[in-house]
């Protein structure tokens, strides 16, 4: 992999479609439209609403669809030590991915992958224990591409 590093905008351009495309149709629709939809019944029971408890919950309503619309800028600006520049030199072998940084080495063996995901500008790795890897298509050579591209389609 070249040696190129990943910037913090990068990063948080991989956290943003990972977060509204990354976990399946049901998912994204449900994180695009359900903030402004929550939000709109919210306003149409504040403004429509007869009873005192009505308009309490229309209150609630509103906040959670604020809330949910501006969830991914909060964990950008909350989570801010997900985004941060840290060096780590991954490897792509035929039989495992070695990744190194100054004080510790890894290596992730292929069974250890529970799905391999080719996105638009980068790669998606999925191990059984739940962790994430992203490597950038820009920053793999040909090579290692290759290699990805078969455990895709294994």
């Amino acid at each position: 992999m070249n040696k190129e590093k990943l910037s913090q905008f990068d990063r948080i351009k991989i956290f943003l479609n990972e977060y509204y495309f990354g976990y399946g149709i049901f998912f994204s629709i449900l994180r695009i439209v359900a903030g402004p939809l929550i939000l709109i019944m919210g306003l149409n029971l504040y403004f429509n609403g007869n009873t005192k408890p009505g308009i309490g919950y229309s209150g609630f309503m509103i906040f959670f669809g604020i809330y949910y619309i501006l969830k991914p800028l909060i964990i950008i600006l909350t989570q801010k030590s997900w985004f941060q520049n840290f060096d780590l030199d991954y490897t792509i072998n035929p039989d495992k991915i070695i990744i190194e940084s100054d004080k510790s080495k890894s290596e992730l063996d292929y069974s250890d992958l529970k799905t391999v995901l080719k996105r638009k500008t980068y790669y998606a790795l999925k191990t059984k224990s739940k962790q994430g890897i992203y490597l950038p298509i820009k920053l793999l050579e040909s090579n290692e591409i290759d290699i990805l591209n078969k455990l895709k389609k294994n």
